[in-house]
């Protein structure tokens, strides 16, 4: 059985009467109580939104593709270097 971590830390929310009709159904249907079902939901959504910035996973296929793109060497635009290069319009006077 894992070892509970001692909760020192509190949310304050406000919701509206249907998100708490919703939230305290869906906390009922699976057999915990609201805290512990909006802690685990929003724990689980940080932690897929936290992995959208570090972690990805590619077929085969698409991470050989992906790798050579890397390893290509850059190209020259001419017209993304001008763009990079001559002042913007908020800087000009």
């Amino acid at each position: 059985m894992p070892v509970a971590s001692k909760k020192e830390h509190r949310f304050h929310l406000r919701a509206s009467e249907r998100d708490v009709s919703t939230i305290s159904r869906a906390a009922a249907t699976a057999g915990i109580s609201v805290s512990t079902f909006i802690l685990e939901s929003a724990s689980e959504r940080a932690e897929r939104t936290l992995a959208d910035q570090r972690h990805f996973v590619l077929t085969g296929e698409r991470w050989r593709a992906f790798t050579e793109a890397l390893d290509r060497p850059a190209r020259r635009i001419p017209e993304l270097e001008k763009l990079l290069w001559e002042p913007s319009i908020l800087e000009q006077a």
